[in-house]
């Protein structure tokens, strides 16, 4: 069993309203449940304890391993009942005692492992916990598995510390029976594998990423069923950027310590749906976007310059907030304005921003939503571009030559010629800005004549001194 994520557009599976009704919502909450496969593969042999280990050690809250029965009735763990790819040896599983299989070597030297051995093992290990996938044949063979399974976790006293999960119904009904407390999961590859008589005794569903789509994950919700993902050996840790945005409950993944870290930033957010539907880039240049707002790890196509795009749904965290504008894509909402919010903005863009008179240096921050990280300082003397406004309550920040942020109303603003100062002027007085550095009269008039006679003020103003409008500005009025 191996997983990956990729996330494909399937019918939903018709739920009768009776049992919608009956089983009530389920809360969602943010982050998963990371499971190592079969410990961690990519760094040790599969289902050892130095796999296990691994796992745990990347920050997988469980290790998955699969069951089967020796030739004396031993519990084994052993995905394949041949032991030939693990081992070299043609030994099948259920043909041979379990003191001859504890002879074959894995590649880092361990033996192969009974589940008693297992959990003598990591008893005096709490924070070990462990997936049981019951591997039974079409006609539910062995019978007594579910028995000894259920007989060695009470041993050991790990009904706290276990899930058990098989392709089999049955397998997953018997547990429902001998070990009431202990999580239980149905595997499927694909829908028709899921019955409504087994969901009534499953604590939910561990299905083959790929069939995870977020509708088949809110009608499971709705039926108060967990949903798991898995998918096969090849998996590929790109998938994990996929998956980590659907309401999944937890992922059986290789990649346990990529996974631990989509979870632990996820688990730091808040995922809800935007009232305002669409929103500009406020922005000079193009804007980078990401294909996942919790690790920022990969790019997407970047957004265009003062571009109007929809969006449907916004991820913040304590730092930062994404919003979506399709599946692949997320842009940073520094650089979005929403609403009437954008058209503040418009007139500032690819002016200048330069200290007033006497002021010192003032700090310019990575971000206007987090002004606790200073990034660069604006100097007295230096002219820098308006690259990018945005709006935070009503108060306009600017970034200055793409590097960092500050509040407008700081610094002393000079606005591009031609349609930007049109665009101010079309401003209501209560959102203007004050501290706007008027360009000489010939440059805002380019029509006047040179023979037309000039009035006083008309001279006054034609002088390289600057003029300001005091225009009262009131965020709250925005």
């Amino acid at each position: 069993m191996k997983k990956i994520v990729i996330l494909l557009k399937l019918p939903l599976i018709k739920l009768p309203l009776s049992l919608l009704f009956c089983f009530g919502s389920f809360l969602i909450l943010s982050g998963f449940t990371v499971i190592g496969h079969r410990g961690d593969p990519l760094q040790a042999p599969e289902e050892t304890f130095e796999s296990f280990n691994d796992a745990f050690a990347d920050g997988a809250k469980y290790a998955e391993l699969d069951l089967r029965e020796s030739k004396d009735g031993t519990l084994i763990i052993s995905h394949d009942s041949n032991l030939e790819r693990v081992s070299g040896q043609d030994i099948s599983i259920s043909k041979t005692d379990f003191n001859q299989l504890q002879q074959v070597k894995q590649s880092n030297g361990e033996s192969i492992h009974s589940l008693a051995e297992l959990f003598a093992y990591y008893q005096n290990q709490p924070q070990t916990r462990f997936v049981l996938e019951t591997k039974k044949s079409k006609k539910n063979k062995p019978t007594d598995m579910e028995a000894k399974v259920a007989e060695l976790v009470q041993q050991y006293h790990m009904e706290n510390r276990v899930m058990v999960q098989s392709f089999s119904a049955a397998s997953v009904v018997s547990f429902s029976q001998l070990l009431p407390t202990v999580p239980r999961y149905l595997l499927a590859n694909e829908l028709s594998d899921i019955n409504f008589d087994t969901l009534q005794v499953v604590t939910g569903i561990d299905i083959d990423a790929t069939l995870a789509t977020p509708a088949f994950i809110q009608q499971m919700h709705a039926l108060n069923k967990q949903v798991l993902v898995w998918s096969d050996i090849e998996e590929q840790a790109s998938a994990l950027a996929n998956i980590s945005l659907t309401d999944i409950d937890g992922i059986v993944t290789n990649y346990a310590q990529l996974a631990s870290a989509y979870n632990q930033a996820k688990s730091t957010t808040t995922m809800s749906p935007l009232d305002i539907t669409s929103a500009t880039v406020s922005a000079t240049h193009a804007v980078a976007s990401v294909t996942n707002p919790y690790l920022t790890l990969d790019a997407g196509q970047p957004l265009t310059a003062r571009r109007t795009y929809s969006l449907s749904t916004l991820v913040t965290n304590p730092q930062h907030s994404y919003a979506a504008l399709d599946q692949q894509r997320w842009a940073d909402t520094d650089y979005l304005n929403f609403g009437s919010d954008a058209l503040l903005a418009v007139p500032y863009l690819k002016g200048s921003a330069s200290l007033r008179y006497g002021q010192t240096a003032l700090p310019l921050v990575a971000s206007p939503s987090a002004p606790q990280q200073v990034v660069a300082h604006l100097i007295p003397g230096e002219t820098a571009t308006i690259t990018a406004v945005k709006l935070i309550n009503g108060r306009p920040w600017l970034e200055l030559n793409q590097h960092g942020w500050l509040p407008a109303e700081q610094t002393s603003i000079t606005l591009a010629t031609g349609e930007a100062q049109i665009q101010y002027q079309q401003l209501l007085p209560v959102a203007k800005l004050t501290n706007i550095k008027l360009p000489r009269l010939r440059d805002y008039l380019p029509l006047t004549q040179a023979t037309l006679p000039l009035s006083t003020l008309q001279k006054y103003l034609l002088t390289p001194a600057p003029v300001y409008l005091q225009a009262q500005f009131q965020p709250q009025n925005n």
